[in-house]
């Protein structure tokens, strides 16, 4: 696992990802769009009915971009519907510097694949028996994930957000009487609050650059040191699923496939081909051994 520079603002840098496909709800959505803000840990949850690049791009424009701004960096996997030109083209409307794919079946590289299980989990806690409603209470989750103190960062994704911490409920408000007009204290006072962040964010990025730094150490005590180069064989790993109607088990198939190294991405992520010459895509260095190793 290399080094990476920490973003240093909110929504700088965004990760995406799609939950599903899960059951029909009542209003037919099937999957949940998931946008994490990679600073803060703001998320934003959005239920579709149908996992396309057109649904995905407009929900990504209207919802996250026309209300937070343009990202300098995106990461998303290799799904189609990321992958393919409706987003890429809203991307590139939007000149989005960086774009970045995560490698086939590693999926921990993004960022808001942590925040996928605690979604399913917090789902699964509102639904019982029929799970057509699991749609339901998809703002509620979204409210409670932006208001708990996160255990990175050490405040509350909705904090380092908006500058202000989000009322739950309108009993927090001490003035019952009735009024004739509304009157406003000076914003002053209210912008000098919001400058308080400055001297939060650099906090922030520091603990984040610390947790990143420990994720490393651990990841890294287990990993093969090794490198491979264009033009290496290499043995990669093959996920087969087993398939009841082909006859064809998982368990009696070959676990890795010979390929070939046709572009060095970084020290831990190699895009492949197979021997025929089809491009299999980016694959992690976890995934792949190098063709000296006997494999079974």
């Amino acid at each position: 696992m290399g080094s990476a520079k920490v973003c240093s603002r909110p929504f700088q840098c965004l990760s995406i990802d799609l939950v599903g496909p899960l059951p029909p709800s009542r209003k037919l959505n099937t999957y949940i769009l998931v946008v994490v803000c990679c600073f803060t840990k703001y998320c934003m949850l959005f239920p579709l009915r149908r996992a396309t690049g057109a649904v995905i791009s407009q929900r990504l424009e209207d919802h996250v971009f026309m209300i937070h701004g343009i990202p300098q960096t995106i990461i998303a996997d290799n799904a189609s519907y990321f992958t393919g030109g409706d987003v890429q083209k809203l991307f590139a409307n939007y000149n989005i510097p960086q774009l970045h794919y995560t490698p086939v079946y590693c999926p921990q590289v993004n960022t808001v694949e942590r925040y996928n299980k605690t979604l399913v989990t917090a789902i699964s806690t509102f639904v019982e028996s029929d799970h057509r409603s699991w749609d339901v209470n998809i703002s509620r989750i979204q409210f409670a994930l932006n208001t708990s103190v996160n255990e990175t960062t050490s405040y509350t994704p909705f904090l380092l957000v908006h500058g202000r911490q989000a009322v739950p409920d309108g009993t927090i408000y001490d003035d019952p009487e009735e009024v004739d007009e509304i009157v406003f204290s000076p914003r002053g006072e209210y912008l000098d609050k919001i400058k308080t962040l400055r001297a939060i964010y650099p906090t922030v990025k520091e603990l984040l650059q610390k947790a990143h730094d420990r994720n490393i150490k651990y990841y890294n005590d287990k990993r093969r040191d090794i490198e491979f180069n264009v033009g290496d064989e290499v043995w990669k790993r093959t996920f087969k699923q087993s398939n009841a109607g082909k006859y064809f088990s998982a368990k009696l198939a070959p676990k890795y496939d010979k390929c070939r190294v046709i572009r060095k991405i970084s020290r831990l992520v190699y895009e492949l081909e197979d021997e025929n010459g089809k491009r299999l895509g980016k694959w992690h260095i976890k995934d792949c051994k190098p063709s000296s190793v006997h494999t079974t």
